[in-house]
């Protein structure tokens, strides 16, 4: 079996985890005869190092790296390259089957064909887009569509992303899966000797770790610190760790944070190395996830990791990731927020139960587990309940 594997929209760093998860699972798994040819482009490049760390050593003579034109770096450039040229390249490498990193359907793909949906940014409402994201956003809903309505398989990053891409296309998929991303072996272990460390919590420290948009309500966050700040006297702190989306929304929050009068007790970390973002989750005494859509969130899996107890808002893919080592509030519900806030800030014993909670859940996601269901699907040799 030749598969290729369209990792041109592995752009981000969560992104090329996920794919570094499933490919070497996939090299673990595969039988000795079988190949994977990975599609990457002078963005993403590094994809092959990162494998090689992960793996602990070279790559397998099975995989092999094609490089696709530089202007597949951009999403344009990325969808005409798919459309016009890569049912011939598939054509050329005679590949029995395609997997997708995109969640979308491309034509006249000359095998099976499959896809790994994980982004739900075009199938939410973040309010008015300018005119080039709405038109993305209106591409990908179509892709997705397709998706749905034609390809052999979807393996989808959560229950909650199942139900995005069968409300947008009015259908069900030929063949769908649960497939989780999940922490790498070494991540995993980074994480857990970073948490045997013992460091000391700060007792009043908020952690949230994301990118930073909209749909994240970062303005609920801020109003959630006010509250532990002014109604239950504790000397609260937020930090924000992650890059911003939109320049214009971080203005908005930080003019928020001024109005608030929390210019003192938030911290705008911006990006955070591996190391010191390690750190930040084991010195946080709570990681709040307020999000109002998460296809997943890998930031709370590793916050659970080291035993921080997660509030998240009640919906999107939260409550099944998060699962018994988080506490729940209505979205944009500050008030009930800090009342469970201020409880885990206070109340030494909620904290141990939940932490020792969070650190059993985290243990559900490794990819060892959570890429059978997509190996199975496409018929790799291993049983989804293996």
């Amino acid at each position: 079996m030749h598969l290729i594997v369209n990792a041109l929209s592995s752009t981000n760093l969560s992104g090329r985890q996920v794919l570094c998860g499933h490919v070497l699972q996939w090299c673990r798994r595969a039988p000795a005869a079988d190949r994977m040819t990975l599609l990457l482009h002078d963005g993403n490049m590094d994809v092959q190092a990162l494998l090689q760390e992960e793996g602990d050593g070279p790559l397998p003579a099975s995989l092999q790296i094609f490089r696709a034109p530089a202007f597949t770096a951009h999403w344009l450039g990325r969808s005409l390259y798919e459309h016009l040229r890569l049912g011939g390249l598939v054509r050329r490498l005679r590949a029995d089957a395609y997997v997708s990193m995109s969640g979308g359907y491309v034509p006249r793909i000359p095998c099976p064909q499959y896809t790994l949906a994980l982004n739900p940014w075009a199938l939410v409402d973040t309010g008015p887009r300018p005119w080039r994201d709405a038109l993305r956003a209106r591409l990908q809903r179509r892709a997705y569509r397709q998706a749905v309505r034609r390809a052999d398989g979807i393996g989808y990053g959560s229950r909650y992303m199942q139900g995005l891409y069968r409300a947008n296309a009015g259908a069900r998929e030929r063949k769908g899966a649960i497939v989780y991303p999940a922490l790498s072996i070494r991540e995993a272990a980074a994480l857990d000797a970073e948490a045997a460390r013992h460091r000391p919590r700060d007792r009043h420290t908020i952690l949230c770790v994301s990118l930073m948009a909209r749909h994240k309500d970062i303005g609920a966050l801020c109003q959630v610190l006010r509250i532990l700040r002014t109604r239950y006297d504790l000397p609260a702190r937020l930090w924000l760790a992650g890059g911003w989306a939109d320049p214009s929304y971080r203005n908005e929050i930080e003019r928020a944070i001024g109005r608030l009068g929390l210019n003192a007790a938030v911290e705008i970390t911006g990006h955070l190395s591996r190391s010191a973002l390690r750190t930040a989750y084991t010195e946080a005494r709570v990681y709040m996830l307020l999000s109002r859509s998460e296809s997943f969130g890998i930031p709370a899996i590793e916050a659970q990791r080291v035993g921080t107890p997660v509030i998240a808002a009640r919906c999107s893919a939260a409550p099944e990731v998060c699962g018994d080592g988080a506490r729940y509030v209505d979205p944009g519900d500050a008030e009930s927020a800090a009342r469970l806030c201020a409880e885990l800030m206070t109340d030494d014993a909620a904290w141990t139960a939940l932490s020792k909670a969070a650190r059993a859940n985290a243990q559900r996601f490794d990819y060892e587990r959570t890429s059978r269901p997509l190996l199975a699907m496409m018929g790799v040799g291993v049983s989804a309940s293996a």
